[in-house]
């Protein structure tokens, strides 16, 4: 009898070299038709584009330029939506409940919509670890800001004051404002928070007239601002130094803090860093899921549009989808009932 064992076994592992490159080319295959279909589903479709933030500001500048790209990567038509007010939970709830077809993206603070669930905010309908994310557009760390007429040479000046430090703020969850809470508490800070105000405009306009020492905003809010308004930065709320102001010190060089308090400052500055991010309605498709985030990655990492957005005094700092889901669930699982019942109590009445 004919033997072909040795034989065969001689060709295997070629021929299971082989085998894994055809599979591999059917899985590129299969992807690529995916997105092809995906791209033909766009055609000529209508995508909204919904932001929290109101025409002319910071959230809107973003939604337009990237929308602008993402119509003509997609061949579809953008109708772009602003849904200012809520701290975004409006625009996060039209997210919600649209049709689960990939036509309704959404860009979104991520601080303000997880600081909302958290605090259990009125108007909360979503689950944040539960959405489907596209993107990170862009980060954010805090700083401290003080107005003009604040007396105040440094931060240990400001901790060492016997007078209250007077804060602005539009509400208590604001993403501004409980920062400026925590502030408070982890440096052993007097504090008294005033809120209430419209906007930005308003609470600058309070620290110009010595209303207010000052308030918690992003670095990239305070660089626009500019040094001709007398503001100056004190300090950076995370680990890190802000490439927008390479001299202020973060918090932890600039205050002694407990390890209690230190471990409360770096959850509330992982908050922050979530960011600008972009979403997709719950329920849409898997490969309309991955057009769009691939489309998304190509625009946030392309030099060209990079330095659109730095003519425009903004910032990108990408993160894929799969990362924003990993960051949000490290946030929202950090702190336990006590550590949340905390920080709750800090932000919610301390102060007022």
């Amino acid at each position: 009898m004919r033997k072909t064992g040795p034989t065969f076994s001689r060709y295997a592992p070629a021929m299971r070299r082989l085998w894994l490159l055809a599979a591999l080319g059917g899985l590129w295959t299969g992807t690529a038709c995916a997105q092809e279909t995906a791209r033909q589903f766009y055609q000529g479709k209508q995508v909204r584009f919904t932001t929290m933030g109101s025409p002319g500001g910071g959230y809107d500048a973003y939604m337009r330029t990237l929308g602008a790209h993402l119509i003509r990567r997609l061949g579809a038509r953008l109708i772009p939506i602003n849904e200012s007010g809520a701290g975004g939970l409006i625009a996060m709830s039209r997210a919600q409940i649209a049709q689960p077809d990939g036509l309704s993206v959404v860009l979104i603070g991520g601080e303000a919509v997880a600081a909302a669930q958290l605090f259990g905010e009125p108007g909360v309908n979503f689950d944040v670890t539960k959405q489907v994310w596209l993107a990170r557009v862009s980060a954010e760390s805090k700083v401290v800001l003080i107005g003009p007429k604040s007396p105040y040479a440094t931060l240990a000046d400001m901790i060492k004051s016997e007078r209250p430090l007077i804060w602005a703020g539009s509400g208590k969850t604001d993403g501004n404002t409980d920062f400026s809470a925590l502030l408070a508490a982890a440096t052993g800070m007097k504090a008294r928070l005033v809120i209430g105000y419209k906007g930005t405009g308003g609470m600058m306009l309070a620290m110009e007239n010595g209303e207010v020492d000052g308030r918690v905003v992003s670095d990239e809010s305070a660089a626009l601002i500019g040094p001709s308004s007398g503001m100056r930065v004190m300090a950076i709320l995370a680990r890190k130094r802000s490439a927008q102001f390479p001299n202020a010190p973060t918090i932890f060089e600039a205050a002694k803090l407990s390890v209690e308090n230190e471990q409360m400052l770096d959850w509330r500055a992982d908050l922050a860093s979530l960011g600008r991010l972009l979403l997709v309605t719950p329920g849409t498709p898997q490969y309309r899921v991955d057009l769009l985030r691939a489309e998304f990655a190509e625009i946030l990492t392309d030099t060209a549009v990079l330095a659109e957005f730095k003519k425009l005094g903004l910032s990108v700092s990408y993160a894929p989808g799969e990362a924003v889901q990993g960051m949000m669930t490290k946030v929202m699982t950090a702190l336990d009932a006590k550590g949340l019942a905390e920080v709750k109590d800090i932000t919610l009445n301390r102060y007022y």
